[in-house]
């Protein structure tokens, strides 16, 4: 991306201009209530549903839960159109050498789910200084003992069918993502039911929040850390 139309912003300038992109309003309205108490700070200049619209911003904050390759594509999407100074992943986890991707993709930053408010405002404010912030995520994330609440464990591949339903997708739209015909997704679905105790899609995404791969992480937002990458 061409940086060289603006200079560095320092976090005491006017408010950075930042634009929320995500498949779902419910969580662009939650970034933007998270961030509504910084209006000094923070200036939400546009939203963007689903596709990534061009929209002149400082940031671009890309919420790429349920995408395949953990977003790391969906930054190069945006980084490619050239109206963003800066953008930056938001999620609820990922791991290091995906986060190394999406820098090596033009990321700016990756904030965390289990972040509060002034954390993110601060993360994007560090960012606009030229950082390369990546927040840690809580070490239950991708401890194996989450998956111990079923009776069986559930395969990468059924974690990761389970993590798009919990994000909305259809299963046409899940066939597409994961490479699989829609008759294997309804089969790998019924698996996942099975296993999991449950017979409906709220059922489903209820678990997934259980089980740590969608909804709000048990550690305190206080507890999460940064680490700047060179």
């Amino acid at each position: 991306m061409t940086q060289g139309k603006r200079s560095k912003k320092s976090v005491s300038d006017k408010p950075i201009t930042v634009v929320v992109i995500n498949d779902v309003q419910l969580v662009v309205e939650g970034l933007m209530a998270m961030m509504e108490p910084f209006p000094k700070r923070i200036d939400v200049v546009g939203t963007s549903i689903g596709s990534i619209r061009s929209i002149e911003a400082d940031v671009a904050l890309i919420d790429a839960f349920g995408h395949p390759n953990a977003g790391v594509d969906r930054v190069t999407e945006a980084v490619n159109l050239g109206c963003f100074e800066h953008v930056a992943l938001y999620t609820w986890k990922l791991s290091p050498a995906m986060a190394v991707e999406a820098v090596d993709n033009g990321a700016s930053g990756v904030l965390s789910k289990s972040a509060s408010g002034l954390e993110i405002v601060q993360g994007i404010e560090e960012i606009m200084t030229g950082e390369r912030i990546i927040h840690e995520f809580p070490v239950h994330v991708w401890s194996p003992t989450w998956l111990e609440t079923s009776d069986a464990s559930l395969t990468a591949r059924e974690l990761e069918l389970l993590s798009f339903v919990a994000s909305g997708l259809t299963n046409a739209e899940i066939s597409r993502a994961m490479y699989l015909a829609e008759s294997s997704v309804k089969t790998y679905l019924k698996r996942v039911y099975r296993k999991l105790g449950i017979s409906s899609r709220a059922q489903a995404v209820m678990r997934a929040v259980e089980l740590g791969i969608a909804g709000p992480q048990s550690v305190p937002p206080q507890q999460a850390s940064v680490t700047k990458l060179a």
